[in-house]
């Protein structure tokens, strides 16, 4: 089940596109139950927090934080937002911080500013990544969590 923020705005070729990004049975075994969509006419700022599948092909300002949940930035999807989730897929734009609790795909053309924290990473050639990075297979201790410090933390690393 597939749900949306915009009636009618899934079609069934964007449903088999993204089921198709999860891909049951790799490494990153995301779940398949509800994906929800932000589609590329869409622009949000505030707090998203979720707990399955977030697919971002439009705009989002702000934090998102999840403990069980996976985010897909898509290829046309830009976030500027401070970001706590188990999984993430970024194949668009993602600036700021980023704290998985297991493992960060890096796709092709994926542009990421900010630093990364995650058990695994996953960088294909083509990615643009500036800032720092901590892979650690043995997990690590999320105590840098509240937003203000991150974006303190971020902007630092930006100067």
């Amino acid at each position: 089940m597939i749900s949306i923020f915009r009636k009618g705005a899934v079609s069934e070729e964007t449903r088999g596109k993204a089921e198709a990004m999860i891909e049951p049975g790799k490494e990153t075994e995301m779940s398949e139950e509800n994906i929800t969509n932000l589609t590329s006419d869409v622009e949000i700022k505030g707090t998203i927090k979720f707990s399955s599948i977030m697919k971002i092909d439009g705009k989002f300002e702000g934090e998102m934080i999840t403990d069980d949940g996976e985010l897909i930035v898509g290829k046309t999807g830009s976030v500027k937002a401070n970001v706590k989730v188990k999984n993430a897929i970024i194949e668009g734009h993602v600036d700021g911080n980023v704290i998985a609790s297991e493992k960060v795909e890096l796709r092709k053309l994926a542009q990421l500013i900010g630093d990364l924290k995650a058990r695994t990473l996953v960088i294909e050639e083509g990615v643009v990544f500036v800032g720092n990075c901590n892979v650690n297979p043995d997990g690590f201790k999320t105590e840098n969590t509240n937003s203000k410090e991150w974006k303190r933390e971020s902007k630092k690393n930006l100067e």
